[in-house]
């Protein structure tokens, strides 16, 4: 037997405000058109990063739990929750710069090159949100 609820908010017990809602792995969703449904959990970003390497300093993350500053635009996060394999990616953004991956990514980390339009390695602002499965 199934059934649905059918509510405009949820809040606590209290009344008070938001609420905590757990999902299962194989929780779904309904496209924004209506005529596909998508696996919510794998959908969601596992990790992101806004990491300043000229300062150096994390401007802001999640389940980021620091970063190497290897050389000149060449760094490393270190994922606090372990992804299943290597098979994640990383999209990234760099002002003015192009990303790429510098050596063989783990269930943890992601080395990664920045580089400028002339093709030198350099420091800079990168952000990303790193998708994929968690162990």
């Amino acid at each position: 037997m199934t059934s649905q609820l059918n509510v405009d908010t949820i809040v606590d017990k209290a009344g008070s405000g938001g609420s905590n809602v757990k999902m299962a792995n194989t929780s779904t969703y309904v496209s924004d058109g209506g005529n596909v449904s998508q696996n919510t959990v794998q959908g969601l970003a596992k990790a992101w990063l806004n990491y300043n390497q000229s300062t150096p300093v994390i401007d802001d993350s999640f389940n980021v739990t620091s970063v190497a500053d290897n050389s000149a635009g060449n760094f490393t996060p270190t994922i606090t929750n372990v992804f299943s394999n290597a098979h994640y990616t990383l999209p990234s953004i760099s002002t003015g710069m192009h990303i790429q991956q510098s050596g063989t990514p783990t269930t943890s980390t992601y080395t990664l090159q920045a580089k400028n339009q002339s093709g030198s390695a350099t420091d800079g602002e990168h952000s990303g949100s790193f998708h994929g499965d968690l162990a």
